[in-house]
């Protein structure tokens, strides 16, 4: 037994015996084929998951009846005996590997994939902010009675494919939240009005489904506070929870957020590890039945949450997209070779593309049935890599794993790169977990690491390379503007790097030019430090930060619009900068800004300095990341991973770093 006992420890859940206290939280993989059946990628990548060690496994919300539409391209249809033999390899795949399966029943609502001459449902009609017009009709009462039935129907069908719970998504703004939010149902039947009419259907279907599968447990997601207008709070679901519990449900699920404007509180981007326990907690003293809590990203954390008795069941998202044997490590020992989840959101921005699941740190997720290359294809062969940021060194360390003599240039004196430079701004230190997981990846490999080197072609020709990875990334533009050779001028990519002065030596006023995320981010940081700050963008306002993950963007430019410290001026230039600030002209005027130190974050350009004359010497050469185009850091470690299979994979991919 490891540090984390109680995490580690069975559980009994109703009738199903669980092997430990860990639950995959329901998450949509995008990978069901086009008619929304089972696929053989959907079945590899749960069966990752199971033999990783997880407990439980809340297999992605099933539609109980798609004529009423479904939430994404590629749901999971529930409604009829064709789904039910894929379901049966699906729970055979994830009880081979030890897991308990569930399945998530659930129907979208007013959040549905818009279909031509159809409109969506819900409690009552939504209409357009913008101009009025119809988005969702209200459910009639016979259409209510019909969906009580399909939701029943659906939880008898996952019985007979094999799954030994059932959870029912009442969470997030779907259809079931919905007829029990104040902000969603405005009926006034017996299907809404006051709160008892709320819960009608919610415990409807509730009762329905019990009386169908008897002591098999039925789980219930909420959404604990909705951080809605008008919605719920924690106050009241602390109130509902237990009606829920009467009217038949044996475990809660809690989450926070909804689709209607609080998404970023449902897939939140970086932030406090953790900061849904206190809301967990209040509805675990409400109710009679185990609770299960999402927001652990550490076994520590988890741990910690179960001991204080926070929650029952610790339900884990994208930590396991990162890291597949999350538990499995955990319960080795082995915490320090977590994969860790920094909560970018590659994975959601994925979703909310239509595309299957992905992880910015592990290529591997959504794609468990690529084989993998044996140990030995790159032996008696040597590769390099120039750039020590996170491409560079996932590429250095899958390059080792697969046999091949590789050596690392970094041009700096520590590893990193871009990374460092993406973990600078307030709020995204997690980032940094990344890096310290890749450097001690990289210092258990043969890779040779040469730091303070710049690679020049004669280093790459002396090593006689099979090929290069050029992971160099960026270098700086020039923007013409007169007095960027002023000492007090400086690039905000120097500045997150850490090269030169600490900002906390710094006087202000200070002027940031550039409205791109860049730019918003060290506005935000020179603030935390105490200095008053002019950002000035050539963009309009709906331009800033255009180019940052969705939700991260709403909640920084939240932030940056509501910081005294921060003056935003938007459609302006910066035409020449002096000894004393900028002088800045917004088309109408042009006005002098002071400024004590003046940062430039106006944008960098790839650095594919060597390729040429690697082509000329014909060497292969292929370039990642930034040094391909200016990206994220998931895109650098997916462009690695794909470079190292385009050398030898022949399909087939090198363990990811």
């Amino acid at each position: 037994m490891t540090a984390y006992s109680t995490m580690l420890s069975p559980f009994r859940l109703g009738s199903a015996t669980v092997r430990n206290r860990t639950m995959m939280a329901a998450m949509s993989s995008g990978l069901s084929d086009p008619g929304g059946h089972v696929s053989e990628a959907q079945i590899a990548y749960y069966s990752e998951r199971s033999y990783g060690g997880v407990g439980l496994i809340a297999v992605e919300f099933a539609c109980v009846d798609s004529t009423y539409g479904v939430s994404e391209e590629r749901q999971l249809i529930f409604d009829d005996e064709h789904a039910v033999p894929g379901h049966e390899r699906l729970v055979a795949a994830i009880r081979a590997g030890g897991a308990t399966p569930a399945l998530q029943l659930q129907l979208p609502g007013q959040f549905a994939v818009p279909r031509e001459n159809e409109l969506a449902v819900a409690p009552s009609e939504v209409r357009s902010r913008r101009d009025g017009s119809l988005l969702a009709r209200a459910l009639t009462g016979d259409e209510i009675a019909g969906l009580i039935v399909s939701f029943r129907d659906a939880a008898v069908r996952a019985l007979r494919a094999g799954y030994e719970a059932i959870q029912l998504h009442g969470a997030h703004g779907y259809l079931l939240m919905a007829f029990l939010s104040p902000a969603m149902n405005s009926r006034d039947d017996e299907w809404g009005g006051d709160e008892e009419r709320r819960l009608a259907f919610p415990t409807a279907v509730i009762r329905a489904i019990k009386a169908a599968i008897g002591e098999v447990p039925l789980l219930y997601r909420i959404s604990a506070d909705d951080f809605t207008p008008g919605g719920l709070g924690i106050d009241d679901m602390v109130r509902i929870a237990p009606r829920l519990v009467a009217a038949g449900v044996d475990g809660i699920d809690v989450s926070t957020g909804s689709l209607t404007g609080s998404l970023e509180r449902t897939i939140d981007p970086m932030s406090e590890e953790g900061w849904r326990f206190g809301m967990t907690r209040r509805v675990k003293d409400a109710v009679t039945v185990p609770v299960a809590g999402i927001g652990s990203r550490t076994p520590e954390t988890a741990e910690a949450a179960l001991v204080r008795g926070d929650m029952d069941l610790v339900a884990l998202g994208r930590p396991l997209l990162a890291d597949a044997r999350w538990v499995a490590k955990a319960a080795q020992g082995r915490g320090a070779d977590i994969r860790p989840c920094t909560s970018c959101n590659w994975c959601a921005d994925r979703v909310f593309q239509h595309l299957p699941t992905g992880c910015a740190e592990n290529p591997r997720t959504g794609r468990e049935r690529v084989p993998l290359l044996s140990r030995d294809v790159g032996r008696g062969r040597q590769i390099v890599i120039i750039g020590g940021g996170p491409g560079g060194i996932a590429a250095a360390v899958q390059a080792d794993s697969i046999g091949f003599a590789t050596t690392l240039f970094e041009s700096e004196l520590r590893l990193g790169g871009g990374i460092i430079a993406s973990a600078a701004p307030p709020h995204k230190d997690q980032l940094l977990w990344y890096r310290d997981y890749l450097e001690r990846r990289l210092a258990a490999t043969q890779v040779e690491v040469r730091l303070g080197s710049r690679a020049t072609l004669d280093d790459i020709l002396a090593l006689d390379p099979f090929a290069v990875i050029q992971a160099q990334g960026t270098q700086p533009m020039n923007h013409g503007i007169p007095g960027t050779h002023l000492p007090h001028v400086v690039s905000a990519y120097d500045l997150l790097l850490r090269r030169g002065p600490s900002p906390a030596k710094w006087h202000g006023p200070v002027l940031v030019y550039g409205g791109g995320e860049t730019g918003c981010e060290t506005a935000e940081l020179m603030a935390a430090h105490g200095l008053d700050v002019v950002l000035v963008s050539r963009s309009n306002e709906r331009q800033l930060a255009r180019a940052a993950e969705p939700l991260y963007r709403k909640v920084l430019l939240a932030r940056l619009r509501t910081n005294p410290r921060v003056t935003i001026r938007t459609g302006t230039h910066l035409v020449s900068i002096d000894q004393d600030g900028g002088m800045l002209d917004d088309g109408a005027e042009a006005t002098h800004v002071a400024a004590a130190m003046v940062i430039i974050a106006q944008g960098r350009r790839s650095d594919d300095s060597l390729a040429a004359e690697l082509a000329e010497r014909g060497i292969t050469s292929i370039l990642i990341g930034d040094a391909r185009r200016i990206s994220r850091i998931g895109d650098a470690v997916h462009d690695a991973n794909a470079a190292i299979g385009e050398l030898v994979g022949g399909g087939a991919d090198a363990p990811p770093a």
